[in-house]
């Protein structure tokens, strides 16, 4: 879970990415109208409309890594402040990662290209109308570690959702798909948490969030693309 834009406005950092963008007026506005919007729909929630909610941010994810991988090189990911400790046997996480984190990038773009080619064909299969790929996603980074930090933020936010809407899905075959895929998100998350320095597994149990939460959460990502 196509076209990109060129990717705009610095971050200030990678470690409150989050935190500030969460404090702007226009997301809190943001934030605001997308729980509205939703809270009309939690009650006649379906397996479709549960179903476009991970396509919408499967297309996020794909956008993302479409976007960041167009506009940097397999260098300037050798060249990251980040990969100065892969191999650092002083550094707990990350000292035994090798290989190319660009190749492994590219990988992970593949699989959420799947993942929102997947979804399409399962909601047609249901007589459902897929959500149209928008093009108005926005990401803020300047750098290869900026750009690590909104994925990393990005992973950690979907294997929340798909946790808080498993339960909500009523044929037991579309929980199948969905757990399988959202398996795959654990694993993208851990990869991007190992390589830039955090602990790939923080905790025993993954914390669950509701529709509202995670699209309020995604807000700042959204730009001109509707819920």
């Amino acid at each position: 879970m196509m076209q990109q834009q060129q990717a705009e406005a610095p971050l200030p950092n990678k470690t409150d990415a989050s935190s500030s963008l969460a404090t702007s007026a226009v997301v809190a506005a943001g934030a605001a109208m997308l729980a509205s919007s939703l809270q009309a729909q939690t009650t006649t929630v379906t397996d479709v409309t549960l179903l476009n909610y991970a396509l919408l941010l499967e297309q996020l994810e794909a956008n993302f890594y479409t976007q960041g991988l167009r506009r940097f090189s397999s260098s300037d990911f050798n060249n990251g402040s980040f990969s100065q400790n892969l191999g650092n046997t002083s550094d707990f996480y990350g000292d035994s990662i090798t290989g190319d984190v660009y190749g492994n990038l590219l990988l992970i773009r593949n699989h959420e290209q799947t993942h929102v080619r997947t979804l399409e064909r399962t909601i047609r299969s249901l007589g459902g109308t897929p959500r149209t790929n928008c093009n108005g996603f926005s990401f803020t980074y300047n750098t290869v570690d900026e750009f690590l930090a909104v994925g990393k933020l990005l992973e950690d936010t979907g294997v929340s959702a798909y946790a808080g809407a498993l339960n909500m899905l009523r044929d037991p075959q579309l929980v199948t798909t969905a757990a399988t895929i959202a398996t795959v998100e654990g694993r993208h998350a851990a990869y991007l948490r190992l390589i830039t320095g955090d602990s790939p597994f923080p905790a025993a149990f993954d914390p669950t969030k509701t529709m509202q939460e995670i699209l309020s959460a995604a807000a700042p990502f959204l730009g001109s693309c509707t819920v």
